[in-house]
């Protein structure tokens, strides 16, 4: 099914327009609460959100299955290896069309041809490149088996995806600034998290499980530094963190028997210069859970 990415916003002229990006804040940091605002900060805030806002592209079943698919076994290029990491092979996670999805505007300028892989090594989990991905342009080949030796619990079930273009609201992590009260209902629009369903997506704003200023977590983890969100980021890491876009994230799926630890998610980010080149190989994966 090709996509084709609507540009603009022109959502807010459609009542009921669906949005996601609003994830559950439980971590220990929390923008400062608000002092109640005027009907006219009220409306400033809102039209500032939706400025903000990213398109972004919702993994659902695929009613005509294609190549795309989270799960299963990866129907890699010929001559390219399953990946292997210090504990053996890394667990499968899923595979993207992009000429099928049309997902540059999404993601940030990546090319709309080519395929991408995504797989992940346990043993380097919390560590920023315990995501790999791998971008081709070569034709895919036949599904390859893993190795015996990977564990039962990152072997998934598969299920093949289509995918549905949403506009994506960042979450106060993103504003810096508490959301109002109230501003969760407004002209018919939904303001909202996926709720008891997985949220797989490409692009747009992370649905966080624990409060992170992600985008400066990801300019920290790229210079091998540690992120204290107590001090105030020096200038250059602020200015260099605006380059990191979601590339994707992978929710838990019971029906796929894909469970990150504790129903976690994993964040795959890349900086816009990198993805606009094709360039998959300096990703920094973030993973959260509940």
């Amino acid at each position: 099914m090709t996509v084709g990415l609507f540009h603009g916003l022109a959502f807010l002229a459609a009542l009921g327009a669906t949005i996601y990006g609003i994830g559950h804040l439980r971590g220990t940091f929390r923008p400062v609460k608000a002092a109640p605002r005027s009907p006219a900060e009220h409306s400033k805030l809102r039209a500032r959100i939706v400025r903000m806002a990213r398109a972004s592209l919702l993994m659902v079943p695929a009613q005509s299955p294609g190549f795309s698919k989270i799960g299963g076994h990866p129907e890699l290029p010929l001559g390219v290896l399953w990946p292997q990491g210090e504990g053996g092979p890394l667990a499968f996670v899923c595979q993207i069309d992009l000429e099928t999805v049309q997902a540059g505007d999404a993601l940030g300028g990546l090319p709309n041809t080519g395929r991408l892989y995504l797989f992940f090594d346990d043993a380097l989990n919390g560590m920023p490149n315990c995501g790999k991905v791998i971008f081709s342009r070569e034709p895919p080949g036949p599904e390859v088996a893993p190795a015996k030796n990977l564990p039962k619990g990152r072997q998934f079930r598969e299920r093949r995806v289509d995918f549905k273009p949403v506009q994506s609201l960042p979450s106060e992590d993103w504003l810096g600034e508490s959301w109002p009260e109230g501003l969760n209902q407004l002209s018919g629009d939904t303001f909202g998290d996926m709720g008891d369903q997985p949220d797989h997506r490409l692009g747009g704003f992370p649905s966080e499980i624990q409060s992170s200023q992600m985008a400066l977590e990801c300019e920290y983890l790229h210079r091998s530094l540690t992120y204290d969100y107590r001090t105030a980021p020096p200038d250059d890491i602020r200015i260099a963190s605006r380059e990191w876009r979601l590339l994707m994230q992978i929710d838990s799926d019971d029906d796929l028997r894909m469970n990150w630890w504790d129903a976690g998610r994993i964040y795959i980010f890349a900086r816009v210069r990198d993805l606009k080149r094709g360039d998959v190989s300096k990703v920094v994966t973030i993973t959260q859970t509940h």
